[in-house]
């Protein structure tokens, strides 16, 4: 065919290879004549060329450099070249933000809005609000149903001490440490040091460090340092995309333990987390493939912005995820102390290297191939984010994340539905719920204080949006869910002990609000840049946070100390008193939030009613 060497220019140039131009004499035909038909030439060079424009194959598949591994495996797209290290099939990758399918309904149900807002605003904003209220209703009791499941059964796997000691060293396993590096080798000593007071035989720790092999910096440093022998550097070889995952894949396929576990360069594990996290799998059932310990924070009390971000991951990892685990449903993995058996990343392709969160993402594929997750009573404490920007840099690519899993796994959501049945609803809450209430409580919160402060000017217009039914769920959500709320956050604070923390739970709108700006942040580089990795700086805590550290040891960990010292040189009715009396205070201090919480309710809502239905005429 004429346009054959056409279609090979045009798949060698999607495939993101070179063309070089070689010059070619023509001379003029010597013997016989042209058998060219001009019109039927032309006719079909310009169907082909129409045809390849429009309908050619512009994706294809790269093959992995060697047949047992998925190193140098990725993906050509328009062009672009990117070699991700995995064979994950392209349905379950975030390469393409929206599907074909996705954007017609996007786009349908905004000019739907638009049109029934020009036609008959009324009736659609009513049922804008109706649809709204009914899933934050529904989402407040959810959420007090997964905290109490979690409070009252909690599931997290327990491990007991007498069962790490019978441990013999010599029969464990090689234990593989993944720790992604990039542009922070000044945090890499806190690392090996934590990696040090692992208790895991030494000669049994496969540690890899991944290094980018753009950053040369870091490349260099590390160099120059001598590392533990049981430390070894990987460099990713460079290029796209520049994420996280794609190196993990790299490091996975490098990888000689039977177990492996991702670790960040700031976490610091408990000592005994691998020995619980081997024995979790042992005790625990094939389907069980990924053990997830609990995160927390050292530098809690940095500032405002830390002791939100801890009462926060007290809540989410103490609270949610034991719940969520509870009724066995799709649990979001934490970005770090992920434990797997090695055979079965195999068998999941590792990580989607173009998802700015892909552990979430890994967890939801974990859930949907029958698998589950199972929390581990262990503890990671990394480093809060201290600086509001680069907090905000760091949450808006987790919502980012977020929102590209959402979109991946809802591509057909018929299917998702029919295969997973209940759990796809709890996904909706979980992911893409959260998400949508980021951006839409900000108006929100605008309607409620104008409601109040400019009655006068938009309260009869906010009165005809809620008519009766709507209005009272709307209040409930309101007051119940934003006091349910607080409360749990205070809960979590309590339940990992940071009870210095919960006076400023009280505080938590403000927090509520700047996520909502990275929430917004990532809704616009979802569109803009899907795949940039907003790079977190780590280390903002090894100066002022080591002498706020200090202070706060005293007051949590060595004055309790004493206080136990005292008690035990105190005779045994002296000590039984001193329990009995700080047991009624502990239940006196309930009885006071909870009266405290009720009336808030009640208060608010009389205030509500009192507003909507008397007047000052």
């Amino acid at each position: 065919p004429w346009t054959l060497d056409l279609s090979l220019v045009l798949i060698a140039r999607d495939l993101g290879l070179g063309i070089a131009e070689v010059d070619i004499e023509f001379d003029k035909r010597i013997n016989g004549s042209s058998k060219i038909s001009v019109v039927r030439a032309s006719y079909e060079i310009g169907k082909n060329a129409i045809k390849l424009k429009f309908f050619r194959k512009r994706q294809f598949t790269i093959k992995p450099t060697n047949t047992d591994s998925m190193v140098g495996g990725g993906i050509a797209l328009k062009g672009k070249r990117y070699i991700t290290h995995t064979t994950l099939n392209d349905k379950y990758l975030a390469l393409k933000t929206f599907s074909l399918a996705q954007k017609f309904i996007v786009w349908s149900l905004i000019l739907a809005v638009i049109a029934g807002l020009i036609i008959t605003p009324l009736a659609t904003t009513l049922v804008i609000i109706g649809v709204l209220s009914a899933i934050y209703f529904i989402d407040v009791v959810f959420n007090i149903g997964v905290v109490l499941k979690s409070l009252h059964f909690p599931p997290e796997i327990q491990i007991q001490t007498n069962e790490i000691n019978s441990l013999n060293d010599k029969d464990l396993p090689i234990y593989t440490i993944l720790c992604p590096l990039y542009r922070e080798a000044e945090v890499l000593p806190n690392f090996l040091e934590s990696i040090e007071k692992l208790d895991w035989p030494k000669e049994k720790l496969d540690v890899i460090l991944l290094l980018e092999e753009d950053d040369k910096e870091t490349v260099e440093e590390i160099s120059r340092q001598k590392l533990p022998w049981y430390v070894r550097v990987l460099v990713t070889p460079d290029s796209q995309p520049k994420t996280k995952p794609k190196a993990c894949n790299y490091g996975l396929a490098h990888a000689k333990g039977e177990y492996l576990v991702i670790y960040d360069a700031e976490d610091r594990p408990d000592a005994d987390q691998l020995k619980k996290a081997y024995l979790g799998f042992r005790n625990s059932s094939e389907k069980v493939v990924c053990l997830q310990a609990k995160l927390n924070y050292f530098n809690p009390h940095q500032n405002l912005l830390t002791r939100f971000f801890t009462v926060e991951y007290s809540l989410w990892f103490d609270v949610m995820l034991p719940g969520l685990q509870s009724i066995n449903t799709v649990i979001p993995l934490g970005g770090t102390s992920n434990h797997f058996r090695t055979k079965t990343l195999h068998e999941l392709q590792g990580w989607d290297p173009f998802n700015v969160t892909e552990d979430c993402d890994l967890g939801v594929r974990i859930f949907k191939r029958g698998w589950s997750t199972a929390i581990i009573d262990s503890l990671t404490l990394e480093e809060a984010n201290s600086n509001w920007g680069n907090w905000v840099r760091q949450r808006s690519r987790w919502l980012k994340g977020y929102m590209q899993t959402y979109l991946v796994h809802m591509r057909n959501p018929i299917e998702f539905i029919l295969k997973n049945g209940w759990h796809a609803f709890v996904f909706q809450l979980i992911i893409g719920a959260r998400i949508s209430f980021m951006l839409i409580n900000p108006i929100l919160w605008l309607t409620t204080i104008s409601y109040f402060a400019l009655y006068a000017y938009v309260g009869p217009a906010i009165e005809e949006i809620f008519p009766s039914v709507i209005f009272y769920v709307a209040v409930f959500s309101l007051l119940v869910g934003n006091f349910s709320y607080i409360y749990n956050y205070m809960i979590g604070a309590m339940k990992r002990e940071h009870y210095s923390l919960v006076k400023y739970v009280y505080l938590i709108p403000i927090y509520w609000l700047v996520a909502s700006y990275a929430a917004a942040v990532a809704a616009y580089q979802l569109i803009v840049k899907p795949h940039y990795w907003e790079k977190t700086v780590h280390g903002l805590h090894l100066s002022k946070a080591k002498i706020i550290e200090a202070k706060e040891e005293i007051k949590e960990e060595i004055l309790p100390q004493i206080t136990a010292g005292i008690l035990g040189q105190q005779p045994w009715y002296k000590r039984f008193r001193i329990a009995f009396t700080k047991g009624r205070l502990i239940v006196a201090s309930g009885i006071l939030v909870g009266a405290t919480f009720i009336s808030g309710i009640l208060n608010l809502g009389f205030s509500v009613y009192l507003g909507r239905v008397v007047g000052f005429e």
